[in-house]
């Protein structure tokens, strides 16, 4: 006997895959773009550094040449950053302009090395220390987005190198200077690409989770929808009336709101079926549920109960002006002709009832139910209201409204 394979999940398709990559790219770029931003209003604090190393060894004109030129460039880089976050970061648009801040942030630092060197060993070699630093303190800023921070320690790399063949002194130990920041940028380098690469994996990764619980959430609110929906009219099913019916009831103990309730009943329905068939039926039924809704206030509600039957929930409503939202709807029903293939015209029987302290849902229910009865056969196309008192039956008296003559289908 052949053993059946077990059932594997479907793999992402290629595509959809790929979009949350570049999404998760955008994402990154993004957020490197801020914390860029972040960092640079710290970078005035590395100047006060730099000028508290060289007091005393560095002429002071050379030390405000080389903050004058980079507050300049600091401004301008600040500018840059803040429109791109304005207009929305991204890949496309703005990666340009990303490089060439990071490119003018490295030059500004690699013209320290022009400017304020080789005028002590002892203070070269702190020197070497900040700017070396500085590279290691960006890279948490680039992590994101490891092209930018190419740009950054490749340019403050070859502003270095040239500062230093520029000052034409002991070739080999510029030569070991050159080589050991080529060095240590690389080893930099290694790292932000190889953590960059897990930082943008587990970004994509936190999108897709975010899509599929957005997704989990239509879904679930799919399910509800259907737990309590009529599927064929659209309107709360009987389940959802029950509920509703309790809540009301309970407020309506708790705080003394009375409510009302409508029980409307569809005359001759049985004739639509038998004379049309059952999908002109169902378009029927439809085609009543919407008319009933359309007449009713914002918070009311509008249930199927069972078959050709609806039950309407009137918050806050009195027996009489129930009965007077029942009549719009029982004119309403039987003043045009329903948009249905052939179009049908019917009337519709109501029974009207309030919910007073001290009642059952249950006794709600059946007085209404009493009065639909009494509507019918009175004559039906009316509306008629039921009245209980707590733990007896239900019992029926006429509403006063107008009534009608059976209608039927035409």
């Amino acid at each position: 006997m052949a053993m059946s394979k077990p059932a594997v999940a479907p793999a992402p398709a290629p595509l959809e895959v790929e979009g949350k990559h570049d999404e998760a790219r955008e994402l990154a770029f993004a957020q490197s773009v801020h914390a860029l931003r972040i960092t640079l209003r710290a970078t005035p604090g590395g100047w006060a550094l730099v000028a508290w190393l060289v007091q005393g060894f560095v002429p002071w004109p050379r030390v405000l040449l080389w903050t004058g030129i980079f507050a300049a460039v600091w401004v301008v880089n600040l500018l840059i950053l803040r429109s791109i976050e304005r207009q929305g970061a991204s890949i496309a648009r703005h990666h340009k302009r990303l490089l060439a801040v990071a490119v003018m942030d490295g030059i500004c630092w690699g013209l320290m090395v022009l400017l304020l060197m080789t005028y002590d060993r002892f203070l070269d070699s702190w020197l070497t220390v900040v700017f070396c630093g500085i590279a290691s303190i960006n890279l948490p800023t680039y992590i994101a987005y490891p092209p930018a921070f190419r740009a950054l320690v490749s340019a403050m790399w070859l502003a270095a190198s040239s500062s230093v063949l520029v000052h034409g002194q002991n070739m080999h130990a510029k030569a070991q200077l050159v080589v050991g920041l080529l060095a240590y940028f690389f080893f930099l380098h290694y790292t932000v690409n190889t953590i960059s690469r897990r930082v943008v994996e587990g970004m994509r990764l936190q999108l897709e989770n975010a899509a599929l619980a957005e997704e989990l959430k239509i879904t679930l609110r799919q399910v509800e929808r259907q737990a309590t929906t009529d599927a064929l009219t659209g309107q709360l099913n009987r389940r959802a009336l029950d509920v509703l019916l309790q809540r009301s009831a309970h407020e309506a103990e708790g705080r003394g709101v009375h409510f009302s309730i409508l029980m409307l009943d569809v005359d001759h329905f049985k004739q639509i079926n038998d004379t049309h068939g059952h999908p002109v039926g169902d378009q029927a039924l439809r085609a009543v549920a919407d008319r009933v809704a359309a007449q009713l206030r914002a918070g009311d509600s509008c249930a199927r109960y069972g078959g050709e039957e609806f039950v309407v929930l009137l918050p806050g409503t009195s027996i009489d002006q129930a009965c007077e939202a029942a009549e719009r709807i029982r004119a309403a029903l039987a003043g045009a002709a329903l948009e249905t293939t052939p179009p049908l015209k019917v009337t519709a029987s109501i029974g009207v009832a309030e919910y007073l302290p001290g009642m059952q849902v249950e006794g709600v229910l059946a007085a209404a139910d009493g009065a639909v009865y009494v509507a019918k056969r009175s004559g039906r196309n009316q509306v008629r209201s039921g009245t209980q008192a707590a733990g007896s039956d239900a019992t029926a008296v006429p509403a006063g409204t107008s009534e009608g003559t059976s209608a039927g289908v035409h």
